[in-house]
């Protein structure tokens, strides 16, 4: 089965590299090939424990910062995160300290995984929510490296899917030495998949422990009237948050709307979709903030404290199958 996934992985990823390879930077492209391939400076003088933090986007890197916090309390550890999105790495790298590593994780295939771990040498690997890639796994494993999951959730969706391969999965699962859930129902649906009993765990959402941001950033004062912030929108979600919007104008004719795209390469396109709607835009990347309808909000990490000055927040991810995303962001403004 190992085998069929790898080729199944290898064929799916030279039909997507191009692409892939194509949207980032040019400044960039040559970086992330490099550490997808497992090609990471060796640490040829290893004298500390290493743990290694797999976080593939920006929700998991969020909720890895006081996780991360926690560990820098250990003296001769050294940390290494590995993100698989572009936003995930300017989360962390906007976050960890000058001694501590940030790189593309390594493509789910053989050759560069025993790149990755021959250089890297981990003692622990903490995958964050429910990254579970078979090969970094097994790899790991046989590389002696303890395998923790952190924050693991498993939707409705994901559970339904997994079933269908459950022979597997239960091999999968068999690999962690030990499973922290979110909640009760994620330990069930965990468990049902052949997790061991004795190595799950309920222990909450470590988002609970993110800090919440102390101030509104100062630009938003420059926007006046009543404020409406829409989330973490995905394609299909801005039409209708859009079309939403246009209704509450005929009630609420100072209201101004702040979309936040999701994803970094949407922000031009959800721009122009705004244009084309009618409607006055600005964009928070050019700081037009006067005498507008709706501001797409084109930067990453500022959406948790733009929630702080919304009169309402609407949580995207909701109006299409993704099941929705963090409430604590906006919930912890009170």
């Amino acid at each position: 089965m190992n085998l069929i996934y790898s080729v199944l992985y290898l064929f799916a990823l030279l039909a997507l590299l191009p692409g892939e390879l194509l949207k980032r930077p040019s400044a960039l492209r040559k970086r992330w090939l490099r550490e997808r391939s497992g090609l990471i400076p060796s640490d040829s003088e290893k004298e500390s424990k290493t743990v290694w933090i797999h976080a593939v986007s920006v929700g998991e890197a969020i909720a890895a910062r006081p996780l991360i916090k926690k560990l820098r309390e250990i003296e001769n550890l050294r940390i290494v995160v590995t993100t698989v999105t572009d936003t995930g790495q300017k989360v962390m790298s906007a976050f960890l300290k000058d001694d501590e590593h940030l790189y593309y994780a390594p493509f789910d295939l053989p050759v560069p995984l025993k790149r990755f771990l021959k250089r890297l040498e981990p003692d622990l690997l903490i995958i964050m929510e429910t990254e579970i890639w078979p090969n970094m796994l097994r790899y790991a494993k046989k590389k002696n490296t303890r395998v923790c999951l952190v924050n693991g959730r498993i939707s409705a969706s994901s559970y339904r899917g997994y079933k269908r391969v459950s022979f597997f999965m239960k091999r999968i699962l068999r690999r962690f030495d030990l499973l922290m859930m979110q909640t009760q129902e994620d330990a069930e649906r965990i468990l049902d998949l052949g997790a061991q009993k004795q190595k799950t765990l309920v222990l909450g959402n470590l988002k609970f422990d993110v800090p919440v941001p102390e101030d509104v950033p100062e630009w938003l004062n420059q926007i006046k009237g009543s404020l409406i912030v829409a989330g973490s929108t995905h394609e299909g979600e801005d039409e209708i948050v859009l079309d939403a919007f246009r209704k509450v104008k005929k009630s609420f004719g100072d209201a101004v709307l702040i979309i936040a795209p999701r994803h970094p390469e949407r922000f031009s396109s959800v721009a122009e979709l705004v244009r084309k709607s009618g409607y006055r835009l600005g964009l928070r990347s050019r700081k037009e903030f006067k005498e507008i309808d709706v501001l797409v909000l084109d930067t990453i990490g500022e959406l948790s404290s733009v929630y702080g000055a919304a009169d309402v927040a609407v949580i995207c991810g909701s109006f299409i199958d993704r099941g929705g995303h963090n409430l604590f962001e906006p919930a912890s403004w009170g």
